[in-house]
């Protein structure tokens, strides 16, 4: 199941360029929304799934933040089958 909602996760564009905003630095929900220049609803949108799979996490103050371990879990499997 977990690679399931891995992939489920990320099978949206607006998904992916949001990891890759948060592969660089943490950042507020409104810091994301500017860099991306997605709307808020879409934001919203997209992140629900990205956190529901645990691939990103929201710290206490609200930081958003990429859940390095997950997509190393990830990553791999892919490559124990190219290998």
């Amino acid at each position: 199941m977990e690679m399931a909602e891995f992939l489920e996760a990320l099978k949206a564009p607006q998904s992916r360029r949001i990891v890759e905003k948060l592969a660089n630095e943490d950042m507020s929900t409104e810091t994301l929304i500017k860099k991306t220049k997605f709307s808020s609803q879409s934001i919203h949108l997209h992140l629900k799934p990205l956190i529901k799979a645990k691939l990103i996490t929201r710290s206490s103050t609200g930081m958003l933040k990429l859940n390095r371990r997950k997509f190393n879990q990830n990553a791999d499997w892919f490559k124990s089958i190219l290998a």
